[in-house]
């Protein structure tokens, strides 16, 4: 299991700032998740998060409305793919360069839409996130 990782029921939930944000288990007979505001319990995805002062590089804790407020987004043709922060978009760069890319993913990359690892689209999500990476 990945260092800062809990196991809640089959699920392994990783956390990406532990120093700031410690998992703490919601009280739900198995793991449930929720997106944006949906009511209930269990875990709210993509609620709290750091934010990066681009000129100095300080990560304050912030609130973020997800998927609006990533820093690495790309919409091509009408599917939308957004990355957390640098790492995210090069590990997405490297699955999409793969030849033979693992059917189960990591949890970073399930978000990944089907239709941009086509053979079709692939190159031009590809190059998208390659150019958005050496601007940057």
């Amino acid at each position: 299991m990945p260092k800062n990782s809990h196991l809640w029921g089959r699920v392994v939930v990783e956390e990406l700032f532990p120093e700031h944000f410690s998992w703490q288990q919601p009280d739900t007979p198995k793991p449930t998740f929720h997106q944006g505001k949906e009511p209930g319990p269990g875990y709210r995805l993509n609620h709290r998060g750091m934010a990066e002062c681009q000129s100095c590089g300080t990560l304050e804790k912030a609130t973020i409305s997800w998927p609006e407020d990533a820093y690495w987004q790309w919409n091509i043709d009408g599917y939308e793919l957004v990355a957390r922060n640098r790492e995210h978009a090069q590990m997405i760069l490297a699955y999409l360069r793969e030849r033979k890319r693992a059917p189960n993913r990591k949890p970073a990359l399930r978000h990944i839409p089907t239709a941009m690892l086509t053979k079709q689209l692939a190159p031009v999500v590809q190059n998208r996130v390659e150019r958005a990476l050496e601007q940057a």
